[in-house]
């Protein structure tokens, strides 16, 4: 499937450089989800590069859509391309998407996230490279739903990211990280309480603590079990993390002559971006 001529070691080495390529003039990215079947490209999506320097991408991703207009009796349709900001943050070990919420364009940011994510991996695939776009979440859904359960929790999964940004891999350990490596894998470990037991779950117990932080850190899903159900609980799509930007840091990105000071505020709105939400 792929030409012998293809280093991964390379490729992961130079991971950020070759996404970094693809917002290249001379690159012609189209933004696109894919038939189910994968024949091909899917609908299309609008885009623009409003501006991008120093490993930071600001662009506009549209939805066309159909608008019915009605005046003294009169009804007609219109097509119409809401459009929202994406900021993509691609310096050394950032590697953070942030997606603006705006259901007039996309009724959910999981829906741009996808259509990224099937972009990015239809152009990198070449190069045996994948990308995975899930939104954070907190911490604190792990134990607001353990404390929900009297009876107990009877069994736990994690699962972890393929090792790439260092304060995730650093929280997920040596072990699971050099697995990850050498396997080409994403681990996942579960962890099960004996028959008429429960599982002894814990604030403070460091293990325990960094599995959670590495999951809800890189948006990787938590399966959890209460003792007596057959259903398994999700843990991470109540707390999906927000954060606030100004309307005015975003008004006025594109003119050609890049304003300082509204550069600075999108600097400094990545920059507070947490790698843990408690």
């Amino acid at each position: 499937m792929f030409s012998p001529e293809v280093d991964v070691e390379e490729s992961l080495r130079m991971k950020q450089e070759l996404l970094a390529e693809l917002f290249k003039a001379e690159s012609k990215l189209k933004f696109a989800r894919f038939r189910a079947n994968g024949d091909g490209e899917g609908r299309q999506f609008e885009h623009m590069i409003v501006t991008q320097s120093g490993g930071i991408i600001v662009m506009r991703l549209a939805n066309t859509t159909q608008q019915v207009h009605e005046k003294k009796f009169n009804r007609w349709t219109e097509e119409d391309q809401p459009s929202l900001y994406v900021l993509i943050d691609n310096r050394k070990d950032k590697q953070i998407i942030a997606i603006e919420n705006r259901p007039q364009a996309f009724s959910e940011t999981e829906t741009v996230a996808h259509i990224m994510e099937e972009t990015f991996n239809r152009r990198l695939w070449s190069k045996r490279l994948q990308v995975q776009i899930n939104a954070k979440y907190r911490t604190r859904e792990f134990w607001d739903v353990v404390s929900e359960y009297e009876q107990g929790i009877a069994s736990v999964t994690f699962k972890f990211p393929y090792p790439n940004l260092p304060e995730i891999s650093d929280m997920v350990g040596e072990y699971y990280t050099e697995l990850a490596r050498c396997t080409n894998t994403e681990p996942k470990t579960t962890i099960t309480a004996p028959p008429k037991e429960k599982a002894v779950l814990q604030r403070g117990n460091l293990i325990l603590e960094s599995m959670i932080k590495a999951a809800s850190a890189s948006g990787k899903v938590i399966m959890m079990r209460p003792k007596g159900a057959r259903k398994w609980r999700k843990i991470g799509l109540e707390t999906i993390v927000q954060e606030e930007l100004s309307d005015q840091a975003l008004k006025g990105l594109e003119e050609q002559e890049l304003i300082p000071c509204k550069w600075q505020a999108i600097v400094d709105f990545l920059d507070k971006i947490q790698i843990v939400y408690a």
